[in-house]
């Protein structure tokens, strides 16, 4: 998440600069900050990029004579032109049309995506992304892709992430196979996708050999290609996953790490995306979307979500590899949590277990900060009716009071809901209305799903007990 920071801030870090416009500027109390200058039109302010990826804006005045003066003469550097056949061949290695021209990094996200014809998945304020579950004869990269996704942060293509080979997809008819027969049928899969990959890229020059781990069951194996300021980088964990990233190489430079985000930074952001409405509900709001499609991915997805909204980047496939996904595609809340938490911590984050009785006046704790809750629960077919039900009445009263009125009515004769093994589900609390007593969940089925409103009670019943938060 790159975040304005407002001209009264001044992030007093030294890093090291990956690229090559990078200059060392220097307040105007002597204390310095990596950065380059991403745009200046003359004015009193400048934006600038920490080597971490985040971009802000500051004031003239917070920098020293020298660097005032560097700043009023600084012109864009001009990207070099591609030649066309340059153009044609990159998008004929990847399978579609990717570029236009020389640079992906500021083409609008859409305008890739419907190259693409890869749907829109979600839109907040600052980030969207466009996700494809593609079909058996898609072929990307010489190989076939299970998800391809496209992220864009404030309006530009921010990376691609395409999973191929993976151990919750591969496994063909392993209803007629036993599980050392399945394991092999996997691990050939992998092995096949990343041979057919790497002779595809292979032709832009031989890559640079890497390892990288960001947690515990998130070791790959890399490869990476450098095309006119493109990064392309394929990924391989034994006998788990093949996927294809492409980025910025200022992002590859971390190799894998996401970026650190810094506490003040989160605080101010996420406090600010808490929405107070006029019939008492309190809601958070700008929380990407992500559809955990076919493969029931809701543990993943879910996580996916809350560490986009908190800065991270993140990608439900390989959160669900982190937590050891099961053949078919079967996750774990605890595993996952546990598989993740090294890479969450690298971003100077962690995934907190929290204790709630799930009232509204408890979790308004989180919400009033910005902080949605995971939360495990049974999702019944009985709980989803009811949860339709309540969320559609409540619409037509504006007024808490009348809704608290006819709320008490319809629960007298609620259904007793029991938990049901089957339907284990991850999801998140992102409000709550204290006048009701209602919370506000958000499942990961697509942005139909994105709020709903339960009585509290109801979703005691249906509860595991179990609650994270992305603390700051």
């Amino acid at each position: 998440m790159k975040t304005l920071l407002h001209a009264t801030y001044f992030l007093i870090v030294f890093m090291i600069a990956c690229t090559t416009q990078a200059r060392t500027f220097t307040d105007s109390q002597g204390r310095e900050l990596e950065a380059e200058i991403i745009a200046y039109d003359g004015g009193d302010a400048v934006t600038i990029r920490r080597s971490d990826g985040n971009e802000f804006p500051l004031n003239l005045d917070r920098l020293s004579a020298a660097d005032q003066a560097y700043v009023r003469n600084w012109k864009p550097k001009e990207a070099p032109t591609v030649p066309p056949e340059k153009i044609k061949r990159i998008n004929e290695l990847f399978g579609a049309e990717l570029f236009v021209d020389g640079v992906l990094w500021d083409d609008a996200p859409s305008d890739v995506a419907k190259r693409l014809s890869w749907p829109e998945e979600s839109q907040t304020a600052t980030q969207s992304s466009f996700r494809k579950y593609n079909r058996a004869d898609d072929l990307l990269f010489g190989a076939r892709p299970y998800s391809s996704t496209l992220y864009g942060q404030d309006g530009k293509v921010d990376m691609i992430s395409i999973i191929f080979a993976n151990k919750g997809d591969s496994a063909k008819n392993a209803f007629a196979m036993n599980s050392k027969q399945i394991e092999s049928a996997i691990a050939k899969a992998i092995d096949s996708d990343g041979e057919t990959i790497t002779k595809q890229l292979s032709t832009l020059g031989e890559p640079e050999q890497q390892t990288t781990a960001t947690g515990r069951n998130m070791k790959e194996r890399l490869k990476v290609w450098d095309w006119n300021g493109h990064t392309i980088m394929l990924a391989v964990q034994n006998e788990e996953y093949v996927a294809v990233r492409i980025m910025p190489p200022e992002l590859a430079a971390n190799r894998g790490r996401p970026e650190r985000v810094s506490s003040s930074e989160l605080k101010v952001t996420a406090k600010a995306n808490v929405q107070k409405r006029a019939n008492g509900d309190v809601i958070i709001t700008n929380i990407p979307m992500v559809d955990q499609g076919p493969k029931g991915y809701c543990v993943p997805a879910t996580l996916e979500r809350a560490l986009r909204y908190m800065g991270i980047r993140a990608d439900m496939y390989l959160l669900a590899m982190a937590g050891n996904t099961s053949i078919g595609g079967g996750t774990y809340v605890h595993e996952l949590i546990d598989g993740a938490e090294g890479y969450v911590k690298s971003a100077g984050r962690k995934l907190e277990g929290v204790s709630i009785k799930l009232k509204a006046r408890n979790v308004a704790k989180y919400i009033d900060q910005g902080q949605p809750i995971l939360w495990t629960m049974f999702s019944t077919p009985e709980y989803n009716a009811l949860a339709n039900s309540y969320t559609q009445a409540r619409a037509k009263y504006p007024k808490a009071k009348d809704w608290e009125e006819a709320l008490k009515d319809k629960l007298k004769d609620k259904p007793s809901l029991e938990p049901n093994m089957e339907m284990g589900h991850a999801c998140m609390i992102i409000g709550y209305n204290e006048e009701t007593d209602e919370i506000a969940v958000s499942d990961s089925w697509g942005p139909a799903f994105t709020e709903r409103w339960v009585p509290a009670s109801l979703a005691n019943d249906i509860s595991q007990g179990k609650f994270w938060v992305v603390d700051f």
